[in-house]
């Protein structure tokens, strides 16, 4: 139990990162093919993360600059990016923020996910 109450003491992640796990008709355990996030700090959401093939995934600046589409109409609301990356499928554990905090964090996210890619990638190379 010791490192259990260790563990307990380490912050919550802001950003985490993840596969849905889903049953198949005949029992079979898959994960879906789509990447999740969860944001765990107000305005907690969750929401699919998807990377667009027509978008060019390099566009030669540091910052993200992403765009909120349908802020009006949350079930159609989605963050896109110059990043190649686009967030979909919104579920909001609080109440839905102005538009200008939202496409802050979802900048931030974004940020977040390519330096885990590049994390990830220089893994893979060891």
């Amino acid at each position: 139990m010791d490192e259990i109450e260790d563990l307990s003491d380490l912050p919550m992640p802001r950003f985490i990162w993840g596969f849905a796990v889903v049953a198949g008709k005949g029992g079979e355990v898959m994960h879906d093919e789509f990447e999740y996030l969860t944001h765990t700090r107000s305005p907690r959401f969750t929401c699919r993360v998807v990377e667009l093939e027509d978008v060019p995934a390099d566009n030669g600046e540091d910052d993200i600059d992403g765009r909120i589409v349908h802020h009006d109409e949350p079930r159609r609301l989605f963050y896109i990016t110059d990043a190649g990356m686009a967030l979909v499928n919104f579920e909001f554990f609080d109440k839905l923020p102005e538009k200008a905090k939202l496409k802050k964090v979802c900048d931030e996210a974004i940020a977040n996910w390519m330096l885990r890619r590049e994390f990830l990638d220089e893994e893979e190379e060891d």
